[in-house]
């Protein structure tokens, strides 16, 4: 990513950022993601807390939705025996 989009301070969550930094995520990225986590709590459905993350973007994309809601980054889906892989999308609404 480049510097001349990230131009704009926004608060982010350091305690975050820094765990996804020590897991390998790359400054731009991690800087995004510890600033979702500084906004509203997470929206949670019945029956959809306790997902596998291996198998499931549900909670990536919860996260997402709630905090970008015209402009979304979409995940690939998890791995299949009949899955294609797409890779990442951007979807705007």
């Amino acid at each position: 990513t480049f510097a001349i989009y990230n131009d704009i301070p926004c608060p982010v969550d350091e305690q975050v950022k820094q765990r996804l930094r020590a897991d390998g995520v790359d400054e731009n990225l991690a800087h995004h993601l510890a600033h979702l986590f500084t906004r509203d709590p997470i929206v949670a459905f019945n029956g959809q807390i306790d997902l596998n993350d291996e198998e499931t973007t549900d909670h990536f994309e919860s996260i997402q939705s709630t905090n970008w809601q015209t402009c979304r980054w979409k995940p690939p889906p998890p791995p299949g025996p009949h899955a294609q892989h797409i890779g990442w999308r951007t979807e705007f609404r």
